[in-house]
C-alpha cells in the first residue's frame, strides 16, 4: 500500500498512514481509524459469537461422544448438500441432452 500523511485524531500531529485499520500514530500510539477499527472488532466478535452459539460447534468442554456426534451430524449435513448439488447437475444435463435431440 502507499503511505500518506494524515492528522492523528488524538494528538493532532501529522503521521504516516498505510490505510490499515490497525495503523497507529507514530507520536501518541493511538489508532488512526478508531471508528473503522472498533466496527471491525465488533464484527469479528459478532461472527465468533454466532459461530459458537451454533448447535454443531465443538466446544473444548465437550466429551468424546458429543464430539463424535457433532462431527457425524455435520458430515451428514454436508453429504446432503453435495447430494442436492449432484441432483441438480444431473437434471440439468438431462434437460440439455433432451433439448439437443432433434425433434
Amino acid at each position: 500500500m502507499s503511505q500518506r500523511e494524515i492528522k492523528c485524531p488524538h494528538c493532532g500531529k501529522w503521521t504516516l498512514w498505510e490505510g490499515g485499520l490497525d495503523d497507529r500514530c507514530i507520536n501518541c500510539n493511538g489508532f488512526l481509524e478508531t471508528h473503522q477499527f472498533s466496527r471491525g472488532v465488533e464484527r469479528k466478535a459478532r461472527q465468533q459469537a454466532l459461530m459458537e452459539s451454533g448447535f454443531l460447534y465443538i466446544r473444548p468442554g465437550d466429551g468424546l461422544l458429543t464430539r463424535i456426534f457433532k462431527r457425524s451430524i455435520s458430515a451428514f449435513r454436508w453429504f446432503g448438500i453435495y447430494l442436492q448439488i449432484l441432483f441438480f447437475v444431473v437434471v440439468t444435463i438431462i434437460i440439455v441432452l433432451i433439448s439437443l435431440i432433434p425433434g
